[in-house]
């Protein structure tokens, strides 16, 4: 039985999956593992995966790293529920877990499978095979069997799903008699809070070239499931007045109630909060000013500082419970020394002090006194390299021999420096503008110190999205209006705009070159002409520091298709009616169709010009427009050209005069006829 599957993202890039087919997976570096990890950044024997009552579960197993998910470090020895899409860091590895799908068709399969038939062909779709949470991927399999006598082309189309989530092998595939030819369709939502959970219903289209009018249309869904996301950090605005500042973020796909509530294990302090529950939408952030007061004042006291925690608890299935440390500094109305009758028995216990101390240094006679030992970082790092502008970076270390740390994060002048305790890690940072920052941590013991340093980059928050302005895609050779819509936070400002730039696969140049503004909506005109299957648009952002952040959308390129209306048509070498044939005429019978693959037109739009064969064997003419019905654009749309032959010269024959006769009018020997549409 398959319980679910895990991803395996590794550091350099590769993509490995593993089933979860047993009760209990154990994952580590060691050979004994059921998923072994060759890598130094995770332990012996790191995590397992267990299922319990037909739910999964994921335990720490006291590694040295840890385990964080969705960015927040689970307790060892505690099995922490699953619910499926949640992002799984173990050292510098990350996972994904996907639940085993639900059965979606009757007889309890857990793949979907249709097979559908024409009269001269057959198709079979396998999948999608698994749920899939965005940011994963899983596959559906399509074939489709000849069923005529002669070879055939087929087109493979999909229709009701984001065109980014989608890609296909094969758009066009040719199939011999009798054999079967397979398509592989990837799906892969974006790992987006846009892509909300549910179910997608799709249609897989096929048709073939010889009866493109018989179209098999094969229903599917696509199961998104919902992923978890929570970001949280914690800045003092004004500590004596215990003014603090929650930052709060929904990283998934779905609405998270939160409840929240003040922590402190010496019940001294009362908490303000603005709302003790809180939903936060799909990718929402929110920011909540409190307040750490004391119960009571005290008349005489030095100053010293209270530790506390905000905690959040989500109120969905998944329970997670996150908190964040902070410190409050406290002092009473008068300081300690104020009371003057207190002076006499402070400085009569400040002698017996010193006796005291004399007589031990005389008993020990040369020995030197104990030295404390120096403290030590053992290590110092980062849950991930670079972040977004408005995430949550996560720095992590581990100390001995230490009372107290200190974090200086430094951008090029500006510093700021945090007090933390050596039990404090990981540590929540947030960021309010873009770079590179340079984060340092102190080891404190009395006077000694040790110190080590990270780096982590801060990229420009970009979102960008593409759709074809009335329509569902782009046509290859047909001009059609596309929308971008750009939005970008932590751009470097320049000229007036900032750093951002849009570019195009099929322009050299930028669509649009920086400075750009901010935000903003606008429309080009695209007529793909490569044989890629793909317009691919990528927006870049250039940050503080000169970080570089990108995002790249596609749209699917489908072929041109024009039918054979007329009976019969003759392919020209020209666009004309006396430019030689270059193919005996095409014609329509016993109720079939023809279809044809224009590529360009005449600029009057009369003649389009198309493509005949395939490969090395292609070759082009010129039909008529009246012959033909074109299905999925509009022929006024198609590129133009004018790169065709001049028409070919018409000769007229002259009367022979009799012998003796003289013409009585010259008539002259070449005449010369344009024909319709040649320039």
């Amino acid at each position: 039985m398959i319980y679910g599957r895990i991803d395996v993202y590794w550091p350099d890039g590769p993509i490995e999956s593993y089933r979860l087919e047993k009760t209990a997976t154990a994952v580590g570096r060691s050979t004994g593992n059921d998923i072994v990890l060759d890598t130094t950044a995770i332990s012996r024997y790191h995590v397992t995966f267990t299922v319990k009552n037909q739910q999964v579960y994921i335990e720490d197993l006291q590694s040295v790293n840890g385990t964080y998910v969705d960015g927040v470090r689970i307790a060892a020895n505690e099995p922490y529920l699953l619910r499926g899409g949640e992002e799984i860091q173990i050292g510098d590895i990350r996972l994904i877990y996907h639940p085993a799908a639900e059965p979606l068709l009757e007889g309890g399969e857990t793949t979907q499978r249709i097979v559908l038939s024409q009269l001269t062909y057959r198709v079979e779709m396998e999948g999608p095979e698994m749920s899939v949470a965005p940011g994963a991927h899983c596959q559906a399999v399509l074939k489709i069997e000849n069923l005529g006598d002669t070879p055939d082309r087929y087109f493979v189309e999909l229709e009701g799903l984001p065109t980014t989530w989608v890609r296909i092998d094969r758009l066009e595939l040719e199939v011999d008699p009798g054999d079967t030819a397979q398509v592989i369709i990837s799906f892969k939502p974006l790992r987006r809070s846009e892509s909300a959970p549910g179910d997608y219903p799709f249609v897989v289209r096929v048709r073939s070239r010889s009866s493109p009018a018989q179209t098999i249309d094969a229903p599917a869904t696509l199961r998104v499931l919902p992923y978890s996301g929570f970001g949280m950090a914690l800045a003092p605005l004004d500590s004596a007045d215990g003014l603090f500042k929650l930052y709060l973020h929904n990283q998934g796909n779905a609405p998270l109630p939160l409840s929240l509530r003040g922590i402190d294990p010496s019940r001294r302090l009362m908490f303000r909060l603005p709302a003790n529950s809180i939903v936060l939408a799909p990718g929402e952030r929110q920011t909540i000013t409190g307040a750490a007061r004391p119960r009571r004042r005290h008349w005489i006291g030095n100053e010293h500082e209270i530790e506390f925690a905000i905690a959040a608890e989500a109120q969905d299935a998944s329970r997670f419970f996150a908190a964040v440390p902070g410190r409050v500094r406290v002092r009473g109305l008068l300081p300690a020394w104020a009371p003057a009758l207190l002076v006499p028995l402070l400085g009569l216990i400040a002698l017996v002090a010193v006796g005291v101390v004399l007589l031990v240094l005389n008993g020990n006679g040369d020995e030197p006194p104990p030295t404390s030992p120096a403290p030590s970082i053992l290590s110092f790092t980062t849950a991930s390299p670079s972040i977004m502008l408005g995430d949550i970076a996560q720095v992590s270390w581990q100390v001995v021999d230490t009372e107290r740390v200190t974090l200086v994060i430094a951008q090029g002048d500006t510093q700021q420096q945090i007090t933390a305790q050596p039990n404090e890690s990981p540590y929540a940072l947030a960021f309010d503008r873009s770079g590179l920052y340079t984060i340092t941590l102190t080891a404190l013991r009395g006077e000694a110190a040790a110190s080590a340093t990270t780096t982590i980059e801060v990229l420009p928050e970009v979102m960008l999205s593409v759709e074809v302005v009335d329509a569902s895609e782009l046509v290859r050779h047909v001009e059609r209006d596309v929308r971008l819509t750009w939005q970008v936070n932590g751009a470097r400002a320049m000229d007036g705009g900032y750093a951002i730039t849009i570019v195009s696969s099929d322009q050299t140049a930028p669509l649009f070159a920086a400075p750009l503004p901010a935000s903003g909506s606008e429309i080009v005109t695209v007529a793909p002409s490569s044989s890629e299957a793909e317009w691919l648009v990528t927006l870049s952002a250039q940050g503080e520091d000169n970080v570089m952040a990108s995002v790249t959308q596609s749209l699917r390129i489908t072929e041109p298709s024009c039918q054979l209306s007329a009976t019969r048509t003759v392919v020209r070498s020209g666009p004309g009616e006396l430019y030689s044939a270059v193919v005996p005429p095409l014609e329509t019978s016993g109720g079939s169709t023809l279809l044809l693959r224009p590529v360009a037109r005449t600029p009057q739009g009369d003649w389009l010009k198309i493509v005949l064969g395939v490969g090395d064997t292609a070759r082009t003419g010129w039909v008529a427009l009246a012959d033909l019905r074109c299905t999925n654009f509009d022929p006024a749309h198609l590129m133009v050209t004018t790169d065709f032959p001049p028409p070919p010269v018409q000769t007229v024959p002259t009367a022979t005069p009799s012998p003796g006769m003289t013409p009585a009018v010259p008539s002259p020997a070449v005449t010369q006829t344009p024909l319709s549409g040649a320039q």
